[in-house]
């Protein structure tokens, strides 16, 4: 039998050729799929960003009227100026000029919103402070020409909004998440803080937090996808029926949807705590419409203080 050495030798370097195609088609399915599984991802590249966790008493001197800063957005790591206009019980800031309003809706992707999120001030003495903006012009502004009619609310650790003079749990929570310390206070809730904070995230739309507040007997992915239908979420009343059960009454809007409907779930509490982790199974009737009572029409986007009331 004759061997034609030619033919054989490109063979075996088209074998090759593929094998090494084929071994790095494999490595980068693995790589991407790692952090990929179906499960709601952490925002990666800024997550290690952290503030430090000062009271609020503190931070009304280390930034006061009239003076700057630099704010970062922890999850899109987007910075802008601003100034510090007012603000009694919480930081009353402006943009500093019409690029840092820009920046600072581009991180609202493109859309102002009551939305909490959770972001660095760094002063100028380049002291890095955990705090939560809401991202909604309103009230007198100041500044000519930075394109921002109004201003917005920066809160700090225990701040409290101007109109009710109290701690509002949501900036509370982007507070923890910017300063790192989210799990340390998870592990220091009770039970119907659980409850409180999960349902707190839900409405933030902050699923990476809602996650670690479910229980890992399940994978939760399916539900936090599921549960992204949501577009607005608030408890009405917690009541206890044993030392794990509690019945939840909410109001909820979905997303695209033009009514406001109440929504009733009993909510199982895993009794291996703290931290306490909730039953996912448990919050699958928020999702079932046939069981909701609409309340109220949507007329439009609902401002926080309309939610509040």
């Amino acid at each position: 039998m004759v061997i034609n050495i030619r033919v054989h030798r490109m063979m075996i370097v088209a074998t090759g050729a593929t094998f090494v195609i084929l071994v790095a088609i494999l490595l980068t399915f693995v790589f991407l799929s790692k952090d990929n599984d179906g499960a709601i991802p952490e925002p990666a590249p800024h997550d290690a960003m952290h503030g430090e966790f000062l009271p609020w008493n503190e931070v009304d001197k280390l930034f006061p009227k009239g003076s700057t800063a630099m704010v970062v957005d922890v999850d899109s790591g987007i910075s802008f100026q601003v100034q510090r206009r007012g603000g009694t019980s919480h930081v009353d800031a402006q943009p500093l000029t019409a690029a840092d309003t820009a920046a600072m809706k581009q991180a609202y992707n493109g859309h102002w919103s009551w939305r909490r999120r959770a972001v660095i001030v760094i002063l100028p003495n380049e002291r890095n402070i955990a705090a939560s903006m809401a991202g909604m012009p309103h009230g007198q502004g100041a500044i000519p020409n930075n394109d921002f009619d109004g201003h917005f609310c920066i809160h700090f650790r225990d701040s409290k909004t101007h109109g009710s003079h109290k701690v509002d749990p949501a900036h509370q929570m982007m507070v923890w998440k910017a300063s790192g310390t989210i799990d340390e206070h998870i592990q220091a809730l009770d039970r119907e803080g659980v409850i409180a904070l999960l349902f707190t995230a839900l409405d933030q739309r902050e699923y990476s937090i809602a996650s670690r507040l479910i229980h890992p007997d399940v994978d939760s992915s399916p539900l936090l996808l599921e549960l992204q239908r949501i577009e607005r979420i608030k408890i009405d009343n917690l009541k206890a029926l044993d030392e794990n059960k509690f019945t939840v009454d909410v109001r909820i809007i979905f997303v695209d949807s033009t009514q406001e409907v109440r929504q009733k779930t009993l909510v199982a509490i895993n009794g291996e705590g703290p931290p306490w982790k909730i039953d996912a199974s448990s919050l699958v009737p928020l999702l079932e419409p046939e069981t909701a009572t609409v309340i109220n029409p949507v007329d439009g986007w609902y401002s926080q203080e309309d939610w509040e009331q």
